[in-house]
């Protein structure tokens, strides 16, 4: 009995432990759905490439953009939008305290 106590409970610490050390992403808002953004200057492209998602830019122009799986911004609200969501995604992790590090012993 002892030792199948001691099994499940060694099975539900190893399923617990990646939600308590795992690193956990910002919320990005409506920077979220874009695949390629700038919040200053322009976005260009000079070759063959598919994006998933909304290219944007709060400040300047698109160009080059053949094949985009969403839609083209070019300084609207929810270009906007999306640059002061991303200002406060910034913030948000510069003003993060690190809680676990990572040391190796390698000298």
């Amino acid at each position: 009995m002892k030792k199948l106590l001691l099994i499940i409970s060694a099975g539900i610490i190893f399923l617990l432990l990646p939600l308590l050390t795992s690193a956990q992403a910002p919320n990005l808002g409506t920077a979220g759905t874009f695949g390629l953004f700038t919040s200053i200057g322009a976005v260009g492209n000079t070759g063959q490439s598919q994006v998933t998602g909304n290219v944007g830019t709060n400040n300047g122009a698109i160009t080059g953009f053949g094949n985009v799986n969403g839609v083209m911004h070019n300084s609207n609200v929810t270009t906007a939008t999306a640059a002061s969501d991303l200002l406060i995604a910034n913030n948000l992790l510069n003003s993060a305290i690190p809680t676990f590090f990572y040391c190796t012993t390698d000298w």
